[in-house]
């Protein structure tokens, strides 16, 4: 049971309409205090309930390589037109999860208590929207990217955060990660999460690898968008003949990379790849009028998409 606050809203089936394309009401729930850090927020899949759940957020700096293939001018050009930036701007990190047949089921895991002190608040956030963490039955990993993952650990251990779940895995991504050769391959500064996850996730024997177009719960299907890490995989959450698509990190920062699908994170391993499995998967959220929800989209996550010159805008959900 959910705890209405002062700051829930709730929008009727016109409203809900126009926003998603559903057939019936939608509630938004949010925390009792009126905290960013400590925000929740519910919407509905069919029967699915689904809620976005805010980690918190660290400042980046804007400088030349944040965006391969564009200059700091045009990046801050862009930044300044989504009404952020333009020198520095919070990046946010939202982790979505679901509610179906009585079961959580988190996608991805947030820092948990392994990064900065301004991210972390995933469990927070869980509570406030009357999810239990201890209560997770799944654990669906999109990519090994440390802001994704480090949720898995319990505080400088390695012991689990959820040992009795069971934790799923791209094959490609486990495989790629796993590979004791990669340590060597990368630089000194690079290689604590790669030689953690080479300690554990091989021991860990909760772990079930699994690949595009899996099955991975009722209403839950996976679909590979590589690009932004080899194995990289988004999910289609699906039920009464409407659909979500929760995208990870195919596109980060919507202001810049789905505004402009063309330009190249520097965290996206493949660019031309990236470029073109963004492409795709934003096609297919159109065609399909389905709703998206995004990891660095801020928070709340979700919202629809639509063509826009040679690129995209993301209009999101606000709570």
């Amino acid at each position: 049971m959910f705890e209405i606050s002062r700051r829930d809203l709730v929008l009727g089936s016109t409203g809900a309409a126009l926003v998603f394309g559903l057939k019936g009401p939608v509630s938004f729930i949010g925390a009792a205090h009126a905290q960013r850090a400590a925000d929740s927020f519910k919407y509905m899949v069919g029967d699915i309930e689904v809620f976005s759940l805010h980690d918190g957020s660290v400042e980046r700096v804007v400088a030349e390589g944040m965006v391969k293939n564009a200059s700091v001018d045009d990046v801050k050009k862009a930044l300044t037109a989504a009404g952020i930036g333009p020198d520095k701007f919070d990046n946010p990190f939202t982790v979505t999860a679901i509610r179906t047949g009585g079961k959580v089921i988190l996608f991805d895991t947030g820092f948990g208590n392994n990064g900065p002190p301004t991210v972390g608040k995933l469990a927070d956030n869980m509570k406030a929207a009357g999810l239990d963490p201890a209560a997770v039955s799944t654990v669906i990993i999109s990519h090994f990217h440390a802001d994704h993952i480090s949720g898995l650990w319990v505080k400088e251990t390695n012991a689990q955060v959820f040992p009795n779940a069971e934790i799923m895995m791209p094959e490609v991504e486990y495989k790629f990660w796993t590979d004791p050769a990669l340590v060597e391959k990368l630089p000194e500064a690079a290689r604590g999460t790669v030689k953690r996850i080479q300690a554990t996730f091989p021991t860990w024997k909760n772990i079930k690898q699994y690949s595009d177009g899996a099955d991975l719960a009722p209403g839950v299907k996976a679909i590979a968008t590589p690009g932004h890490t080899v194995g990289h995989m988004s999910f289609l959450v699906a039920s009464g003949g409407q659909q979500l698509i929760v995208q990870g990190d195919a596109s980060t920062l919507h202001q810049l990379f789905v505004r402009n699908p063309g330009w190249i994170s520097s965290f996206d391993a493949d660019g031309p790849q990236a470029e073109a499995t963004r492409r795709a998967l934003f096609d297919r959220v159109i065609a399909d009028k389905a709703m998206i929800a995004g990891y660095h989209f801020g928070f709340p996550n979700v919202g629809t998409l639509s063509k826009d010159g040679n690129g995209y805008a993301f209009a999101a959900v606000k709570a």
